[in-house]
């Protein structure tokens, strides 16, 4: 249930003369370092604290084979006021729920500065700083670690590869494998064309702008839905995006800075279409 007693809910039509309710679901297609910690503190404050789950760190469904639609199906059968849901590896197709209906949040980050962000927080992060990646940040320059990183599935075109993630919760068979990322962002496009159509798709570097849009899109359902200021786990303050990246382009050798951008040249070509 919500906050104010009764779970959000629009028409369902049942048969030629009956309408029952259909519920409305928040569901964060939570992306790894993309302000999601933000995203997750606004959708619990709506719903409350004891109608949001995040899926992959419930001890209840975190070894579940696949995050996706049909678990959603059966969570709500067994729990009908959960309202919000969160995930880093969402199957990013909730939103095509029939049965119920689906406002979906995302947001996309330049690659380069998420990698950057990812460089920061993993050795503080109790879940990470005990890994090879995490010591190695702990150790290294950022260029030194960055040229290990990309040798790692994570390094290469995650966001894309999250994002166009198949229903049974592998990969699509075109991703890190494929040289060049053909037919995972095909997918991706296609899914993230459909969340920009119902609530926007977010760049985190254009923050406030997007909680606007994401707010106005989801206040029609979920009244007093606020996203904006919601800022939570943040490893720096950075006044401007730009001068970061620039900044961090500077810093990287030449011939790594490409192989940087090659990696990772299908989340390039999904933040350029959305931002």
């Amino acid at each position: 249930m919500t906050r104010a007693g009764q779970p959000w809910s629009v028409p369902l039509r049942s048969g030629r003369n009956r309408t029952d309710p259909k519920p409305v679901i928040l569901a964060h297609y939570h992306l790894y370092k993309n302000a999601g910690s933000s995203v997750d503190r606004a959708i619990r404050e709506a719903v409350g604290a004891d109608n949001f789950i995040e899926l992959d760190k419930d001890r209840r469904f975190r070894r579940a084979p696949a995050f996706n639609t049909a678990l959603i199906r059966q969570i709500l059968r067994a729990h009908p006021g959960m309202r919000g849901f969160s995930c880093h590896t969402f199957v990013a197709t909730a939103h095509r729920a029939g049965d119920f209906s689906v406002l979906p949040i995302v947001f996309l980050r330049h690659p380069l500065l998420r990698l950057a962000s990812i460089y920061r927080y993993e050795p503080t992060s109790k879940a990470h700083r005990d890994t090879p990646m995490g010591r190695l940040a702990a150790s290294l320059p950022f260029p030194e670690w960055l040229d290990a990183f990309l040798t790692s599935h994570n390094g290469k075109n995650y966001q894309t590869c999250v994002l166009s993630m198949m229903e049974d919760g592998s990969h699509s068979p075109f991703t890190n494998g494929h040289p060049r990322h053909i037919g995972d962002i095909r997918v991706a496009a296609e899914r993230l064309d459909e969340v920009n159509s119902l609530t926007g798709v977010g760049i985190v570097e254009q923050f406030d702008r997007s909680a606007r849009r994401i707010e106005a899109a989801v206040g029609r359902y979920v009244p007093g839905f606020r996203l904006s200021g919601a800022v939570a786990n943040q490893t720096k303050q950075v006044d401007s995006w730009q001068d970061e990246l620039a900044a961090l382009e500077r810093s990287l050798p030449a011939d790594l800075l490409a192989r940087a951008v090659m990696a990772n040249a299908s989340d390039y070509a999904l933040y350029d279409r959305y931002r």
